[in-house]
């Protein structure tokens, strides 16, 4: 069956804890190789938390694993958690002081006046977010085919919205369409039991839909639906590096530090996406064949630039017709680009108002 034909190929290799680095304090190099910048670190050792993925936890990772924190004389302690959901607890209980997260943790917590902020974008992760059609629809050209589907999704996730914008554009009858939720495991085997028609998800489980027969129709930024293809704007995600206010006013440079490490490792990845899937695979517990295309998904960055721009437009609307915060959260309540700034001012190509 193609439920065992995902665990063949041994999508996920397992779980793991935490790696660190190398400590010290030295003259860092900047963004770019060569430059360096004569600086002290607050603290020489920090933890940083997050889920094992390509969008959340991958440039970190990969920086580790490069050896660009150590460069920095700084020692990050990875913490892979097992869900998103749980960095704003985290994060508002003063529990962690980084995390790396999505917009939606950012605004969230914005929302309820907990103070933190984004110091540092890590990729536009809105290709990650997308609709798979199940083996019954995967060759169907009439959106009339689309009216009475069961469509599945995770409760309080905006890949939802890849299927409303879709549906939308199509003309599909969306009051003939039952919705039913359930957790994003869940979902690939209901779908390919035939027990939903269209999964709404994100990374890794549409790449696991897709290796059990499921067609990726759209993604938050782009329809693959024949004869409509092209560029979208559905869902906008960027996922960032969300630090309390105090760790932001304590330790800015140890901050600088660690964002220029990830800068280098950005251009890695964007430079040489194969050899970095290599690196990182055994870091993220992904064999190197799925890492790679995963992280096509992702368009990694570490700028201020329209894509944060867009993501909070999109993310600020969602929460709040969803209810979640009362009012849009400003972009310049809950971003800061000071950090960036430090590392090379030319990454900030827009600025939150």
């Amino acid at each position: 069956m193609s439920t065992h034909a995902v665990s063949r190929r041994r999508f996920l290799w397992g779980l793991g804890g935490a790696a660190g680095g190398a400590a010290g304090i030295l003259t860092a190099p900047t963004s770019a190789r060569g430059a360096v910048t004569p600086y002290k670190l607050e603290v020489n050792k920090i933890d940083v938390y997050g889920t094992r993925d390509p969008q959340l936890m991958a440039m970190p990772s990969l920086a580790e694993v490069s050896g660009y924190f150590k460069d920095e004389g700084l020692t990050v302690e990875r913490h892979f958690v097992a869900s998103a959901g749980e960095l704003p607890n985290m994060l508002a209980s003063g529990n962690i002081s980084i995390g790396c997260g999505g917009v939606t943790t950012l605004l969230i917590l914005g929302g309820q006046g907990v103070p933190v902020y984004g110091v540092l974008q890590q990729a536009d992760i809105s290709g990650t977010q997308a609709l798979v059609l199940g083996r019954r629809l995967a060759n169907i050209t009439d959106p009339k085919a689309l009216n009475g589907v069961k469509v599945g999704q995770t409760q309080g996730n905006s890949p939802i919205e890849v299927w409303t914008g879709l549906a939308t554009e199509l003309g599909v009858d969306r009051s003939s369409v039952k919705v039913f939720n359930l957790k994003p495991p869940e979902l690939v085997v209901a779908l390919d039991k035939g027990d939903i028609d269209v999964m709404a998800s994100f990374q890794p489980y549409i790449y696991q839909a897709t290796q059990a027969g499921a067609k990726l129709i759209a993604t938050g930024n782009r329809s693959y639906w024949p004869g409509r293809e092209g560029p979208r704007n559905w869902v906008r995600s960027n996922s960032m590096v969300i630090v309390t206010k105090a760790m932001l006013d304590k330790n800015p440079n140890t901050l600088a530090a660690y964002a220029r490490a990830v800068t280098r490792a950005v251009a890695d990845a964007n430079a040489d996406t194969p050899k970095a899937a290599q690196k990182l695979a055994p870091e993220l517990k992904i064999e190197p064949e799925v890492l790679l295309p995963l992280m096509k998904f992702n368009a990694y960055s570490t700028a201020f630039d329209e894509t944060v721009d867009a993501s909070f437009k999109f993310t600020n609307a969602w929460l709040v017709r969803e209810g979640r915060i009362p009012k849009p959260v400003p972009a310049r309540d809950v971003l800061s680009t000071s950090i960036v700034e430090k590392v090379d001012p030319a990454l900030v190509k827009w600025r939150p108002a």
